[in-house]
C-alpha cells in the first residue's frame, strides 16, 4: 500500500505538467500571423491546421479554449484523487494488501468510503474532498452551472461558492483557484495518508507493495 502514494503525486506532477503545455498554445498564438499551414505532431490523417484558421483565433475562442484547459485540469485532479483513494479503500479490506479494484467483484467501492475510515481525515479535509467534487461535478457533469442536486458551500482560494438560490447560474474556476485546489488537495492526501497508517498499521509480516 506504500506504493499508493507515491503514484497520486506522479499524477498530479503530471497533470500539473499538461496544464502548463496546454497553456503553451496561447503563447504559439502570439507568434502569428502564420503565413503556413502548421502539422500538428499527432499520428492521425487530418492533422493540419491552417494558416486561415491560426490568423482567425479570436477572444472568444481563445476564452473557451481556456475554459476548456480549467475544466481538464480540474477533473484531472479529481479523477487521480478518485484513484488514489479507491486502491486505498480496496488493499485495505484486501488484508492491506494492494490491489486494483478492477479485479475486485464488489460495485460499491468508491473513493469517499476511505474518506469514511476512522482516523484518516479531519473533518475540514472530508468537507474539502466532498465540496471539491461537488465543483468538479458542477463545472463538467451539469455544463458549468450550480445544480439543485449537487449543493455548493464552500471557499476555495480566493472564490466562494455557493449553489443555494442560485441554481442554473454559471460557475466557473480562475486558474489561481486551480493551482491552489491542487496544492490542498496534495496536503490533504499526504495528511490523511500518513494518518491511516499511524491508525492502520499494516502487518509486521505484511508485504506492502
Amino acid at each position: 500500500m506504500h506504493t499508493i502514494l507515491p503514484e497520486f503525486l506522479w499524477s498530479m506532477e503530471r497533470i500539473r505538467n499538461n496544464f502548463c503545455l496546454s497553456c503553451l498554445s496561447l503563447n504559439f498564438l502570439e507568434m502569428g500571423p502564420f503565413r503556413q499551414d502548421v502539422v500538428l505532431r499527432v499520428q492521425m490523417s487530418e492533422n493540419l491546421v491552417r494558416a486561415e484558421f491560426l490568423n482567425s483565433v479570436d477572444g472568444d475562442l481563445e476564452a473557451e479554449y481556456c475554459n476548456s484547459v480549467r475544466r481538464h485540469f480540474l477533473n484531472d485532479m479529481v479523477i487521480a484523487y478518485e484513484r488514489y483513494s479507491t486502491l486505498m479503500i480496496a488493499s485495505h479490506r484486501n488484508g492491506q494488501r494492494r490491489i486494483d479494484p478492477s479485479v475486485m467483484d464488489d460495485r460499491g467501492l468508491r473513493a469517499h468510503l476511505f474518506e469514511q475510515l476512522q482516523c484518516v481525515y479531519h473533518p475540514d479535509d472530508v468537507t474539502f474532498l466532498v465540496q471539491l467534487r461537488r465543483l468538479r461535478n458542477s463545472i463538467v457533469h451539469y455544463n458549468g452551472v450550480y445544480s439543485a442536486t449537487n449543493p455548493l458551500n464552500c471557499t476555495f482560494g480566493a472564490e466562494t461558492y455557493e449553489s443555494r438560490g442560485k441554481e442554473g447560474q454559471e460557475i466557473s474556476a480562475e486558474f489561481d483557484t486551480l493551482m491552489w485546489i491542487r496544492g490542498r488537495l496534495i496536503g490533504t492526501v499526504e495528511r490523511g495518508n500518513s494518518s491511516y497508517f499511524v491508525h492502520h498499521p499494516l502487518p509486521v509480516a505484511s508485504d506492502s507493495v
